[in-house]
């Protein structure tokens, strides 16, 4: 008997081996996940169930198929098989999109967690891991945007956005998500503009100067805060490479924008024009 699809009502499905589930070929749903997804119970280390599932206790997973060990970072070498992929997938993506990133033992951990609790239900692996990743990187206060996370699988983005207010609604009460590193949100959009390591540094040292002023200030970062950042390390180094619409064709932004912003940051410091900083130390 052909199985029904409860999203678009299709009963065009298949089972992918390599995801270990029936997935309907119209629209992308799991239909059906292996049982010990469905019936997960936590113990801690005396073998008492742990009812809560907010208590952060090391033990054994009982599922229908078993149980299996896990470690403080969520996963040893005996995790069943459907885990393991979707860990791979996790890994897959954050590999893609922070490749230096240190966050993979908090990725694994957070997809098992997010796994135990049901947050996931039916969805398929790609959108699992690209809400998984994407929340990690906001947490750590190095977040990327969801377009850019997306781009190694291309999942449904309704279908990310709906599991990563999942997580953010089961973590809510214990964990807030840190502040935005300035430095690597200016490396973000630097990367879009040069390697240059050099003119980096500068730009590094540009940004130290003012977010000092912004802190103690009731200035407002806008979208285009890190452009005109760089638009300033570029005059006040003399670097004709980096012009205005060079900034403005990498980073998506208007002239009109960056000029805004640029305007806003030098009023920190008593500057009109950005070019009165031409080849003047900060």
């Amino acid at each position: 008997m052909k199985l029904i699809c409860e999203e678009c009502q299709s009963q065009n499905n298949e089972f992918n081996e390599r995801l270990g589930e029936t997935v309907c070929k119209d629209c992308g749903l799991v239909l059906i996940t292996e049982m010990f997804e469905e019936t997960v119970h936590i113990l801690d280390s005396t073998g008492e169930l742990v009812h809560s599932p907010d208590k952060n206790k090391l033990g054994s997973v009982i599922t229908g198929k078993g149980s299996f060990k896990y470690n403080k970072y969520g996963m040893n070498s005996v995790l069943p098989k459907h885990i393991q992929n979707g860990i791979r997938f996790c890994n897959m993506v954050l590999a893609n999109v922070a490749p230096n990133s240190s966050l993979q033992g908090r990725v694994e951990k957070l997809y098992i967690d997010c796994l135990n609790r049901n947050i996931f239900g039916r969805s398929q692996y790609e959108a699992r891991a690209t809400a998984v990743v994407y929340y990690a990187l906001k947490e750590n206060g190095t977040p990327h945007t969801i377009k850019d996370v997306c781009a190694e699988f291309s999942p449904n983005v309704k279908s990310v956005k709906r599991l990563v207010r999942k997580i953010n609604q089961f973590h809510r009460n214990s964990i807030n998500y840190k502040p935005i590193n300035p430095q690597y949100a200016l490396i973000q959009t630097l990367t879009k503009i040069t390697d240059d390591m050099v003119f980096r540094n500068q730009c590094i040292h540009v940004l130290e100067h003012f977010e000092t002023i912004v802190q103690d200030s009731t200035f407002n970062k806008g979208r285009s805060y890190y452009a005109a950042i760089i638009w300033i390390a570029a005059n006040v180094y003399v670097r004709d490479n980096i012009t205005a619409t060079k900034i403005c064709e990498k980073t998506g932004f208007s002239r009109w924008i960056v000029w805004k912003q640029t305007k806003a940051i030098l009023n920190l410091i008593g500057v009109e024009l950005v070019e009165e900083l031409k080849g003047k130390e900060l």
